[in-house]
């Protein structure tokens, strides 16, 4: 199998070799495989029980303003 940076090299060169009126409906296609994927990946989240109650938790401690409870961005992006 090809690695990610050898697909998209040759999908750039396939573009390059496409009509105008092709590459429009070339980028619609991609945009329709980014949207499926992103809510395949929500779906994902919604369905797993464990993560739907972290996620109703924090939505609690943020209405009750207990934001202590919560990491700071600035260590959490460190760590990424």
């Amino acid at each position: 199998m090809q690695n990610t940076t050898e697909l998209k090299s040759r999908a750039k060169k396939t573009i390059e070799k496409l009509s105008p009126e092709k590459i429009k409906v070339a980028i619609d296609f991609l945009d329709f495989l980014k949207e499926k994927e992103e809510v395949e990946a929500t779906l994902e989240v919604l369905s797993s029980r464990e993560l739907t109650s972290q996620i109703e938790e924090a939505e609690k401690a943020i209405e009750k303003e207990r934001l202590d409870e919560f990491v700071p961005w600035e260590k959490v992006k460190r760590d990424v």
